[in-house]
């Protein structure tokens, strides 16, 4: 084991699973924010002005709901290749509270924490983000395979659905940022069931 798996898999020891959070949902909401772990179909955007930034999207199907990701990381996430911006996403970030809030999320230190959520709760800027998530999720939707990841991940506001990303409707769209995002199938691998 490498010291970054073995470091993910300490972090894993203090986090519950998002099966274990969402084990009661819709009936017991849990509570946000909070961190935890999941296997996500996962695409990652880039091509935001600051070089920085990336968006990740994706799905997680859970026992009890089907989940929609908006995680926003900064460059220590961030792997060459990424193409250009695709005009929904554009078009959604002409929010400024909205992007207010991922420069927020996407910036790794606890003291924004406060700040992200802050702004996050702000009417109407989950609205924008979850546009924002639908429009990129669509852009890759066909063109490439998600890649079959476990993220770690922030969490700090939530949309309730139902909302479609692609070809799948979601129940819930969580807002966060990763904490770690580890490959569990190689892209040839990967599948979308």
């Amino acid at each position: 084991m490498s010291n970054h798996d073995a470091a993910i898999e300490a972090v894993k020891q203090q986090l519950p699973s998002a099966e274990q959070v969402f084990a009661g949902w819709p009936r017991a909401e849990t509570s946000m924010p909070g961190a935890f772990y999941t296997n996500v179909d996962l695409y990652e955007t880039g091509g935001f002005e600051d070089p920085r930034l990336v968006l990740y999207t994706g799905i997680s199907r859970l026992p009890s709901l089907t989940v929609g990701w908006c995680l926003f990381g900064a460059a220590r996430n961030v792997q060459p290749g990424h193409a250009a911006l695709p005009h929904a996403v554009r078009e959604a970030l002409t929010d400024t509270t909205a992007v207010r809030a991922l420069q927020l999320l996407a910036v790794d230190h606890p003291e924004t924490d406060e700040a992200a959520i802050e702004a996050l709760a702000v009417p109407g800027v989950t609205s924008t983000l979850v546009r924002l998530a639908a429009a990129a999720h669509q852009e890759h939707e066909g063109l490439s395979v998600p890649l079959g990841c476990e993220v770690g991940t922030a969490v700090y506001a939530y949309h309730h659905g139902p909302v479609r990303m692609g070809t799948l409707t979601v129940d819930v769209v969580l807002f966060g940022s990763p904490i770690w995002i580890a490959k569990t199938e190689t892209n040839e691998n990967a599948s979308t069931s």
